[in-house]
């Protein structure tokens, strides 16, 4: 992403663009609270003034942004070629429509009601700041320095419902006035939120076979002959088994297309050991093996390695080349759900064999067959 100018097309799609309104950063406990107003000490004085004039233009600028809340606290940064990265990831890149985002509703902000100056009641309004702070603090740097932005964002009066904005409680920092401002602020909820999540795009018809080689258990293989056959064959089948219907081959053998990531890390941190591979092959020449290694009770992490084959054509060994640039060196953790579909057991695509059906007019013959009817009695020996 080239340096962050918003423009008017921005302005009038602002909301679209939401990276996540604050009101989903919140938890349900803090959403659902009384708000607390202080309307009996104070007089609100109705306004419609932008906290932040002039940030549209003077975000081109912006070089540094550091997010700082109960839920996330990460800093990103502007290099040289105007991309975003994210610092506390070793600077993976960053979001760029997030980071858009963000800047662009603070932006927005609309002072409407001046109210609490009492520092004893930021804490009511999650208006604190620091290690036990209930805030959401954004601040916003120039490459200079200056500050161009710096705002606590608190509760959440009222939500956004259709066009009408939500209103939610406001302060500058290091000042203790408060307002109340018409908007949301697009805050991550989470650091792996402010990464950019797009890793490659495979169509599922390119897949010609997906290998698969799980630690400690049996491997198999999932392919097919042709980009027109629709299911996969499944090899490896136990005696006494069979392959599940094609639709549950179909989302192992595809998995690839699409992957997504919760968060990232550097390779040379992930520990290998305990690893599960998976290879997906494509019908024009593409190889993708991912290296899987254990990442917590619910998660992994997958490394990733592409090759194309010498035969390969020009545009699918440019698009092996761009995969190894963006994935090489880093190890993704992959969500739980993503892991159950990328690498099931062999046992939980197969099943047991149905049992032949018995020839018409004939009784049905071992397991499972109806008990032969007994003999009737012999009948009684006359008396001699």
């Amino acid at each position: 992403m080239t340096a962050t100018t918003l423009t008017k097309s921005d302005l009038k799609r602002g909301r679209g663009l939401m990276w996540l309104t604050l009101a989903a950063a919140v938890s349900a406990a803090i959403a659902g609270a009384a708000i607390v107003s202080n309307r009996a000490a104070n007089t609100a004085t109705e306004m419609n003034e932008t906290m932040y004039p002039g940030l549209v233009a003077a975000s081109a600028n912006a070089a540094t942004i550091k997010i700082e809340s109960p839920t996330v606290y990460v800093t990103l940064n502007k290099g040289a070629d105007g991309k975003w990265v994210v610092a506390d990831r070793s600077n993976y890149p960053a979001n760029p429509d997030g980071v858009r985002a963000l800047i662009l509703s603070i932006a927005q902000l609309q002072l409407i009601e001046r109210r609490t100056g009492d520092i004893n009641r930021l804490g009511a309004l999650d208006l604190t700041t620091g290690t036990s702070g209930t805030g959401h603090a954004v601040t916003i740097t120039g490459a200079d320095g200056t500050v161009l932005a710096a705002v606590v964002a608190g509760k959440v009066q009222g939500r956004a419902a259709g066009n009408s904005l939500g209103t939610l409680f406001v302060r500058r920092a290091g000042e203790e006035q408060t307002w109340l401002a018409r908007g949301g602020i697009a805050i991550p909820a989470s650091v792996g939120a402010t990464l950019d999540k797009t890793l490659f795009t495979i169509d599922p018809k390119r897949i010609k076979s997906a290998a698969f080689a799980p630690r400690g258990l049996a491997a198999y293989t999932l392919s097919r002959a042709t980009p027109e056959t629709p299911d996969f064959t499944l090899d490896n089948v136990p005696e006494g088994k069979e392959a599940q219907p094609a639709g549950v081959l179909q989302t192992p053998a595809t998995a690839i297309a699409g992957l997504t990531f919760d968060d990232v890390m550097k390779a040379d941190a992930v520990d290998m050991k305990d690893a599960t591979a998976a290879t997906f092959t494509t019908f024009d020449g593409l190889t993708i093996k991912l290296t899987i290694v254990p990442g917590g009770p619910d998660s992994a992490f997958a490394l990733f390695a592409v090759t194309a084959d010498e035969t390969a054509t020009p545009e699918v060994k440019a698009e092996a080349a761009a995969i190894n640039a963006r994935t090489g060196g880093w190890g993704y953790k992959l969500p739980a759900y993503v892991l159950t579909n990328l690498v099931p057991t062999l046992e939980s695509l197969v099943q047991d064999k149905a049992k032949p059906a018995a020839p018409e007019g004939e009784a049905p013959t071992g397991d499972g067959a109806a008990p032969a009817p007994e003999a009737p009695p012999a009948p009684p020996v006359p008396p001699q």
